[in-house]
Parts: C-alpha cells; sequence; structure tokens
C-alpha cells in the first residue's frame, strides 16, 4: 500500500508539472496542431477544382448537360461570362474554363460532332489530371441518360467499404497518433530530464522509496497524462462527428490508444534517462515522432507509397497503431486487429523496457 501511496505521489506530481511547464504544452501539442491546419487548408482544395462554366445554350440538351456538370463531385461550378471566365483563368482563380457553345443543342439533334471546349490551367499535373478525366466522365454520364445514346458503357460501382470517410477525418487518426507518440516522448522526457536539470534528483535518491518506485511513477505520470489529452481528443471528435467508433468496436481503439501511449511514456523515459536535459529531448522525440508519422501513412496512404518506403513502414510500430485504429473507428473491422494489437504491445514492451533501464542506469550513476 504505501508503495502505490508513493508511486501515485510522485505520478500526481509529475503531472500537475506538465501542466504547469508551457514549454512542455507547446512541445506536445504544436506539431499535430500544426500539421491538422494543414489538413484543413489542403482539403479545401483537394478533390472539387474550382472552374469556369459559360453556357451559350439554352436549350434542354444544354441545361442537361450543365445540370451534370453543377451536380458532379469533381467541380465546384461558378456561371459566369466568356470575359469573366478568362479573367478569372488568367488569375488563377479557377482551374479550367468548361464552354457549351451556342450551337450545342442543334448539333445534339443533328447527331454532329458536339464539341464542349475546355480550357485548362495546367499549373500542375495534379489539377490538370483531374480535369482531363472528370470532363468525360461527366459528358459520359449525360449521354448514360438519353433514350438512344451512342455510348452504351456503363458503370457500376462496388465499395470495398460499407461507407465514404472524408480527407479530414481519415488524416484525423495519424495526426492522433503523433499527438499520442509526442505526448509520450514529451511527457516521459520531462519527468526524467527535469529532475537532472534540476538537480532534485539527489533529494528523491535520499528520500524513503526505492528506485523502482520512483521509475513507476515518472511512467505512471506520462501515461496518464497522455491518456487524459487523448480521452479530451476523442470527446470532441465524436461530438463533432469526425472520429465515432460503434458499438465494441471502442474497445480495439482505446486498447491501441493505450498501447502507443504506454511506447511513447517508455521511449520518453529512456530518452530523459539519457539526454537529461529537456530541450534535448523533446528535439529529439519530436523529430523522431514525425518520421514515423509520415511511414505511418500521415500525408498519403502507406500501401500507395513508393514500395522501398512501403517495407520501411512495415518495421514501424505508428503503422501498425493506425491501421488498428482506422480499422476500429471508421470500418468496424477486425481485419488485421490481432498483428496490430500484438505489435503494439510488443513496442509497449520494449519502450517500457529501454526507459526502466535508462534510468535505473542513470540514477545508480547519481
Amino acid at each position: 500500500m504505501a508503495v502505490r501511496r508513493a508511486v501515485a505521489a510522485i505520478a500526481a506530481k509529475d503531472i500537475l508539472t506538465w501542466f504547469r511547464t508551457p514549454s512542455a504544452i507547446v512541445a506536445s501539442l504544436l506539431p499535430p496542431v500544426a500539421f491538422l491546419l494543414i489538413i484543413f487548408v489542403v482539403a479545401g482544395a483537394v478533390g472539387r477544382n474550382p472552374v469556369a462554366l459559360v453556357v451559350e445554350d439554352n436549350g434542354p440538351q444544354a441545361q442537361r448537360l450543365v445540370s451534370v456538370l453543377e451536380g458532379s463531385d469533381a467541380f465546384r461550378v461558378r456561371r459566369t461570362t466568356p470575359d469573366d471566365a478568362t479573367h478569372l483563368l488568367d488569375t488563377l482563380q479557377v482551374a479550367g474554363v468548361i464552354t457549351v457553345p451556342a450551337s450545342f443543342d442543334d448539333d445534339f439533334r443533328a447527331h454532329r460532332p458536339d464539341p464542349v471546349s475546355v480550357r485548362i490551367n495546367n499549373l500542375n499535373l495534379d489539377f490538370t489530371n483531374d480535369l482531363r478525366r472528370s470532363v468525360p466522365a461527366a459528358i459520359t454520364e449525360f449521354y448514360a441518360g438519353q433514350a438512344e445514346t451512342p455510348i452504351t458503357v456503363g458503370v457500376a460501382e462496388s465499395d470495398l467499404r460499407p461507407h465514404d470517410v472524408n480527407l479530414v477525418q481519415f488524416e484525423l487518426v495519424p495526426i492522433l497518433v503523433l499527438l499520442l507518440t509526442i505526448m509520450g516522448v514529451v511527457n516521459g522526457g520531462l519527468a526524467a530530464a527535469r529532475e537532472f536539470e534540476e538537480l532534485t534528483i539527489k533529494a528523491l535518491l535520499l528520500s524513503p522509496i526505492s528506485r523502482g518506485t520512483l521509475i513507476a511513477g515518472k511512467i505512471l505520470a506520462c501515461w496518464v497524462t497522455t491518456m487524459m489529452v487523448a480521452a479530451l481528443v476523442l470527446i470532441l471528435s465524436y461530438a463533432f462527428g469526425v472520429l465515432q467508433p460503434v458499438g465494441w468496436y471502442w474497445l480495439p481503439a482505446i486498447a491501441a490508444i493505450g498501447l502507443i501511449a504506454l511506447a511513447g511514456a517508455g521511449l520518453g523515459t529512456a530518452l530523459g534517462g539519457a539526454l537529461r536535459r529537456f530541450s534535448a529531448v523533446a528535439g529529439a522525440g519530436i523529430n523522431l515522432s514525425i518520421y514515423l508519422f509520415f511511414l505511418s501513412g500521415g500525408i498519403g496512404v502507406a500501401a500507395f507509397l513508393p514500395e522501398w518506403i512501403q517495407a520501411v513502414a512495415h518495421f514501424t510500430p505508428t503503422f501498425y497503431g493506425v491501421d488498428a485504429l482506422e480499422a476500429a473507428i471508421f470500418y468496424q473491422s477486425t481485419d488485421n486487429l490481432g498483428r496490430d494489437l500484438t505489435v503494439l504491445l510488443a513496442t509497449a514492451a520494449v519502450g517500457l523496457g529501454l526507459g526502466i533501464i535508462s534510468l535505473r542506469r542513470r540514477l545508480v550513476a547519481s
């Protein structure tokens, strides 16, 4: 009982220290928040390109084509005049100009070639290829609704997943894993390194507690603080409808989060014991966490990256954390759940082992 009280007291002191240390809060939260803001900005510019639409024919077929274009998921259509469309294209306010000519209905009824002109600002290949693919797809949809159509090809879509996940939602999972990793490293480093920086380690060693109790308190403080922040993120994400596990899938999600936080706590403690300076621990830990973030699919789907990066990613523990959380939160799936949790459990064990060994050696040396 006395040991438990001592561990709890050490943990409580270190938890309060984190909340009272602005540099630790900034180091923990700034990188994930920065990436989140980037994702929000990028999401507004990805997927639906702004285009100017010039309609010179008021006939029924022309209007039906316009309806197809305006309803397409590939465009954000802005109807305008030819002169305004040219200005918008020249000033990079739209990615292209689609013009439905005045003779569209007449040519359609006469079965003559009926071109729709597209002017594209080929500023980069991503925007250019989006328009090159999307306009023919919209025209195909237009012809598919005709009683007599020269296009007899239809598209039958069969989705692998039960529902779509938007870009911001999809990127929130790697950002959550980044937050857990950085929180673990920063808190673990702060809890260990602060004692050496402020020369309070001697007093702790002279107190009537064992080294094991001291180490357990440090690691527990780090893990609890990380889980508190994770709980706040989950509550807010659930309230805003972006991360909502269903039913018992909360359990694997919480298990994955807890193991990632535990591994981060062990790694942070190991760095704190080895480097003994909070600034050095924060610098090394944040850089390592960001590399792990990219390898785990932080910017793009890991499976779509170059093969050599995929090979490296499969040796990255956060890759399995992201996979477990995506399956539980988005897809209500247990595919690879055993593998993912096993890797995370092994990583947590290794991280804790490193943290205990590093800090114990430093305490003995002190």
